[in-house]
């Protein structure tokens, strides 16, 4: 199977200030750019303060950087191995200046960056993300879906009405905190009101649905850039569970994002890293395509992220640490 690839990944919506914004509390947007020439690598994040390791305040003035939820890392137009190192090299030197820590970043899946470990002091390979090939017919990309799935969204179109401009926040809400309640979600993904307003409001932004009657069975925020699109939140109504609005708000959302001019939607992959999750089960019923997810870490001051790590492991010394990059923000 040919490897996806687009051309304008900085047009996506994750790279988007707006996007970004929605995460700004108490954190501001960061970028530098090094180019030479028309070559350039074009670093962004969110910059936030380290005021303080769990009670442990702190005297300095240390900053770190983090992408933001989602997909990100630093786009480059040229890939020559001493191009990046001295772009890199440079970035390092800035970050250094301004008492920024480190970096941890979420790569994009299709960011070509992503592989290049040499360039970052933490990389791995953390799941697979599944990919959908919306370049072929309804019809094509249907032949694709699970044989028990096909049968399932043709069922459900004939049961359920899909609206694709929905405006019901409030409905969204309601079932989206059912569903995280039913997921134990973290606290993270407990969103405001005011997030999902400002979230509608991001450019290529929509809430898609799938109803019985007047009852809405599943919606769904999904994002569409110039190439891609992306499954970003939804909720399912659990009382209308049987009727599988979901399997017919994905297909929806297909055919929605090809006639925006999308080539691709990304599903993301399951809320662990096994194969064997059930939402990443799930999501790969559309789809037999993935693309690696990769993170990685950048030590700009890597002393310095020792000590805040080290602050953190002596307030939890009876518990066994999880496996963070900063650690000191777990």
């Amino acid at each position: 199977m040919v490897t996806p690839e687009i051309n304008e990944l900085a047009s996506d919506t994750y790279y988007q200030p707006a996007y970004s914004a929605l995460y700004e509390d108490g954190a501001e947007y960061f970028e530098f750019c090094y180019q030479e020439e028309s070559y350039y690598v074009k670093f962004s994040a969110l910059k936030r303060r380290i005021s303080s390791v769990l009670n442990h305040k702190l005297d300095e003035e240390l900053y770190d950087l983090e992408t933001p939820y989602g997909y990100g890392g630093p786009i480059a137009n040229y890939f020559d191995e001493h191009f990046l190192y001295r772009a890199f090299s440079a970035y390092r030197e800035h970050c250094r200046k301004l008492n920024i820590v480190c970096e941890f970043i979420r790569f994009h899946p299709f960011n070509p960056l992503a592989k290049s470990s040499s360039l970052f002091d933490m990389h791995f390979h953390e799941r697979q993300v599944v990919v959908v090939d919306l370049e072929n017919s309804a019809e094509e990309r249907r032949k694709s879906y699970s044989k028990t799935t096909r049968n399932i969204v043709k069922k459900a179109s004939t049961r359920l009405l899909v609206e694709e401009s929905c405006q019901q926040i409030p409905d969204f809400m309601a079932m989206y905190y059912q569903t995280m309640k039913k997921n134990t979600a973290s606290d993270f993904f407990y969103f405001d009101e005011n997030y999902f307003h400002q979230l509608a409001a991001v450019d290529g932004v929509s809430l898609l649905a799938v109803k019985k009657e007047e009852t809405y069975a599943s919606i769904g925020f999904f994002m569409c850039g110039k190439e891609l699109a992306h499954y970003h939140l939804s909720a399912n109504n659990q009382e209308l569970a049987k009727e599988n609005g979901n399997y017919l708000l994905l297909d929806a959302a297909f055919d929605y994002a090809k006639r925006q001019g999308c080539r691709y939607m990304m599903l993301g992959g399951g809320r662990t890293s096994s194969t064997e999750d059930s939402l990443f089960k799930f999501k790969s019923k559309f789809s037999p395509l993935t693309l690696p997810f990769y993170i990685a870490g950048i030590d700009f001051l890597p002393e310095k992220r020792e000590m805040l790590n080290q602050i953190w492991l002596e307030q939890n010394a009876q518990n066994v640490p999880p496996k963070l990059f900063q650690l000191y923000r777990a």
